[in-house]
């Protein structure tokens, strides 16, 4: 054999080599996504009391990225009738603003997600997601750490289908986006991820979240503040008479909040502050005497305590404590603060700008009449 055939022998060895690889690497891109779908229903099937299961993958490996289609996680414990989690779309990719600066970190878009929690009078029939382990499926799920994280779109859900009547409660038109969740940049920042968060309620309430986070710590740090604005009360009526055996006529309700976590002390207040407020009166042929009582007695409460110049009922709950503790929330201050808010001066319809990361933890003594009330600086 001479030295051309035997260069005519090893290219064509190559060559059936080359094509083989190749051929090779194209049935496993065609066989890619049925192998990660039955990875992840694999994974998602068992997880306590909760089994999840995808439709399809997508796999795009131009822009390292990959699409779970379908995605839905349901209680196999007890008897609830909806989904856990729904998610149409997630969306995991490579953030290429993260890996110019040196880190391969996941950018995750949730898009049209609906989470739902249910209450029920037994553990089977109420959904909260606790007592499940959801560490172990998240890592599988994504195992690129994310440094950015985005919902669109997305709805959360409280139902109680055994209240009488029944409750649905809801956020819908949820916007999430959570930024710098690994630390690639400001990583001399104590508090360097930033969480912004917006969305409507049943009853046309505006819900707007901003704050800023260190999630890489064992318990993260947060400094958060919260509006809640003007939901209409009549949208909350069958949450009202389930829980309250009341209902609304008219009013709104807005929430302002403050919550600051450092080092898991947790400080701040919740200020729920409700406006022209009319309790509905019962017809005849509706509740009991005793249910008509219970109703005067609520209207009356709302007309006693409300600053009639505003006509607003509000008060102030501090909230303190450590979160692998008991959280105080301070019945006694809440109450002085409701008489405060009739007697002395109306709560403002905005935040106070009172609680920071940075004064977390330091108390002084505040007097309301002749009371004498611990609480922070948010006066």
């Amino acid at each position: 054999m001479n030295f051309y055939q035997r260069m005519s022998k090893k290219k064509k060895i190559v060559t059936i080599t080359l094509s083989v690889i190749i051929v090779a690497l194209i049935v496993f891109r065609l066989l890619l996504p049925t192998i990660v779908k039955n990875y992840l229903n694999k994974t998602l099937a068992d997880m306590g009391e909760y089994s999840g299961h995808v439709n399809d993958v997508d796999i795009w490996l131009i822009r390292g990225a990959y699409v779970i289609n379908g995605l839905e996680i349901n209680k196999t414990s007890g008897k609830v009738p909806v989904p856990f989690l729904i998610a149409p779309v997630i969306d995991l990719s490579v953030e290429w603003k993260a890996l110019f600066k040196g880190a391969v970190k996941a950018k995750v878009t949730f898009d049209d997600p609906e989470l739902t929690f249910v209450a029920g009078p037994t553990k089977e029939t109420s959904q909260t997601g606790a007592g499940t382990d959801w560490t172990e499926p998240l890592d599988k799920l994504l195992p690129i750490d994310i440094n950015k994280f985005q919902i669109h779109n997305g709805k959360i859900k409280y139902n109680d289908f055994h209240a009488s009547p029944k409750v649905d409660i809801f956020i819908n038109r949820l916007e999430l986006l959570a930024t710098n969740l690994s630390n690639v940049e400001d990583k001399e920042k104590a508090l360097p991820s930033e969480l912004i968060i917006s969305g409507s309620s049943i009853g046309g309430g505006n819900l707007s979240l901003k704050g800023h986070m260190n999630v890489l710590k064992q318990v993260p740090d947060a400094d958060i503040n919260m509006e809640f604005t003007n939901i209409n009360l009549k949208a909350l009526n069958d949450f009202a008479k389930a829980y309250g055996k009341f209902d609304f006529e008219k009013g709104k309700l807005s929430i302002y909040s403050e919550m600051s976590v450092k080092d898991a002390n947790v400080s701040g207040y919740v200020k729920p502050v409700l406006e022209d407020v009319d309790v509905l009166d019962w017809d005849e042929d509706g509740p009991t005497f005793m249910q008509q009582l219970w109703q005067a007695a609520v209207g009356t409460t709302f007309a006693v305590f409300k600053n009639h110049p505003k006509d607003r009922f509000a008060t102030k709950i501090p909230v303190e404590g450590k979160l692998d503790q008991k959280i105080d929330t301070d019945v006694f201050t809440t109450v002085v603060r409701v008489v405060k808010n009739a007697f002395i001066e109306a709560y403002k319809k905005t935040l106070d700008d009172s609680v920071s990361f940075n004064n977390n933890g330091e108390e002084k003594e505040k007097k309301f009449l002749f009371f004498k009330v611990k609480e922070k600086k948010d006066e």
